[in-house]
């Protein structure tokens, strides 16, 4: 019984009050900004817009990441294990996150597909990269300066290994996320940098999909294209583990793992963007009610746990996934959780989520490490670390946006309108 109190009852409630406290934290910062006027008042007053709501969404979806990863680390200055133990919120959040980044990605990109046929595709990838490389390698670059200065500059490997594992880094992890001379750079970052090595894969796949999202019935074909796919890459994967083959078994990983994003996520963005005239229609009856579904929708997900799965291979992923796509799907119809999604507190979030994303987990890690390392704290000390790693967040968030982020979006934007596409950050 204390189990599962503690599972369904307190972990929510701490859950919420990340939350909250991290929604104060925004507030004052969109009153600071007002009262400063000026550049900083317009940084803070975006631009109404049809998809004002995706926008407030991506703040609160950075925040479930940071909450998920304040839970990982508790357990991990204690024992040693990163890992949130038996909460079913605090495990949920991470995919809750996650899963919808890719759905916004998905989303975007396709409806573009659909209504052009296909993207100028030199402007395109050149416009992504403006957006998305700077504040990566400002953060990554960071995150390998605290690793080196925490195991020491000295040289630990050859020039050729320290050159290989900075190359990774230099491509959005899609090589993997190495030890740099010896320093867990992967554990500084929160680990966070897998999702933009398979978002750039849905970038560089993008020209071969144009075809896919040209007629709404070809949705089958993508379906059936990356079923195959990723159950073949399943299959060989677990042939080629049973040789021992360590390399073999790591690209057919990657590939099963992006295989089976197509379907469930980018390709529930992607289901979203096609049956989109037909959704509004089919739920016209439920406007009144939409903000309650929502509400329910997340709720049902962020407490339903388990998973089935053949080693490292979902086969059948929670019937939870359903109540998220489904709150997607309100969102886009225009559903804001009463005014939560368009409010400004939520879109000041959804402007610097990108920053948050990448800068918290070297937060939480230069915490552990002034805190004296791995130890158990008690529950009060841990709140106030938490509430601290919370502010210091938002505020380098911030400054990452403004000095580094917000002076590349002018370009990038120019680039993006040559090539029509769309720019609400997805990463």
């Amino acid at each position: 019984m204390d189990e599962a109190v503690r599972r369904f009852t307190l972990d929510p409630a701490l859950a919420a009050m990340i939350f909250a406290f991290a929604m104060v934290g925004a507030s004052a910062l969109v009153r600071l900004f007002d009262r400063l006027g000026g550049y900083f008042r317009k940084v803070v007053s975006p631009s109404t817009h049809k998809l004002a709501s995706l926008e407030g969404l991506r703040g609160v979806l950075a925040l479930s990441v940071v909450a998920h990863h304040a839970f990982c680390w508790n357990f991990f200055t204690q024992y040693g294990a990163w890992t949130t133990g038996n909460s079913v919120i605090f495990g949920r959040l991470a995919s809750f996150g996650v899963v919808q980044f890719f759905y916004v990605s998905g989303f975007l990109f396709w409806r573009k597909l659909m209504k052009s046929g296909g993207i100028p595709f030199g402007n395109f990838y050149l416009s992504r990269f403006i957006r998305i490389g700077p504040v990566y390698y400002a953060c990554v670059g960071a995150a390998i300066l605290v690793g080196l200065l925490t195991t020491g500059t000295s040289l630990k490997v050859t020039i050729s290994e320290l050159a290989t594992s900075v190359l990774s880094w230099l491509l959005f992890s899609v090589a993997g996320q190495p030890l740099v001379n010896g320093a867990n750079v992967h554990i500084i970052t929160g680990g966070v940098t897998w999702t933009l090595a398979l978002e750039w894969m849905f970038y560089l796949s993008l020209p071969f999909l144009a075809w896919y999202a040209r007629k709404p019935r070809r949705l089958l074909y993508f379906a059936l294209t990356f079923s195959i796919l990723y159950f073949a890459m399943v299959s060989r994967h677990l042939h080629f583990g049973a040789m021992n083959n360590e390399y073999l078994q790591s690209a057919l990983f990657i590939v099963a793992r992006f295989a089976r994003l197509m379907l469930t996520g980018f390709g529930g963005g992607i289901l979203i963007a096609t049956l989109e005239p037909w959704i509004r229609k089919w739920t016209r009856f439920l406007l009144p009610w939409q903000n309650w579904l929502l509400l329910g929708s997340y709720l049902a997900f962020l407490l339903i746990p388990g998973i089935d799965q053949i080693g490292n291979f979902p086969i059948l992923d929670d019937m939870g996934q359903i109540f998220l796509l489904a709150g997607f799907a309100l969102v886009v119809q225009g559903a804001d959780l009463f005014g939560l999604l368009t409010s400004r507190t939520a879109r000041l979030l959804g402007i610097v989520s990108y920053p948050i994303y990448l800068v918290h987990g070297m937060v939480y890690y230069i915490a552990m490490r002034l805190r004296g390392g791995i130890h158990t704290v008690n529950a009060f000390a841990y709140a106030a670390e938490t509430a601290a790693c919370l502010a210091v967040i938002l505020i380098l968030a911030t400054i990452l946006h403004l000095v580094v982020e917000r002076p590349t979006m002018k370009l990038s934007e120019q680039i993006a309108r040559k090539a029509s596409v769309p720019q609400i950050s997805t990463a």
